[in-house]
């Protein structure tokens, strides 16, 4: 049952990203203009700009809470292996390897006997329930 709690909480998640990815290229693509449909390499700045704007807004939440809003709304918590909020550095293995597996990390949570999607596994992080007392 965990695994698709995650999985709707990744959804949760993209679809409050997507409100701040918009929120953030308003003033690229201001300063731009027509430009960063002529240029690859305002294109390229453009999707560097929103791969940071990503980073900053989950690793804020990961080393922070261990709580994306998403997370947070369907009781779960991201926490290192042996139980504790990730550091800069867990969170910045995490994002990268999440990067570089696109959606196929997120197989792991199928195959894997802990439930762990893939970057969690290299990152040694896993997402739990919260129990509430």
């Amino acid at each position: 049952m965990t695994r698709f709690k995650i999985i709707f909480a990744l959804l949760y998640d993209f679809i409050l990203l997507c409100a701040v990815w918009f929120a953030a290229a308003l003033p690229y693509v201001l300063w731009q203009g027509g430009q960063l449909q002529s240029s690859p390499a305002a294109h390229l700045g453009f999707q560097l700009y929103l791969l940071a704007i990503t980073y900053l807004y989950l690793t804020y939440f990961w080393v922070n809470s261990g709580q994306t809003p998403g997370l947070r709304t369907w009781k779960l918590k991201l926490i290192r292996d042996d139980g504790y909020l990730l550091t800069r550095h867990n969170a910045n293995i995490r994002f990268i390897w999440a990067v570089l597996f696109c959606l196929f990390g997120w197989i792991g949570l199928f195959l894997t006997p802990k439930q762990q999607s893939l970057q969690d596994v290299l990152a040694k992080t896993k997402i739990v329930p919260i129990i509430e007392e």
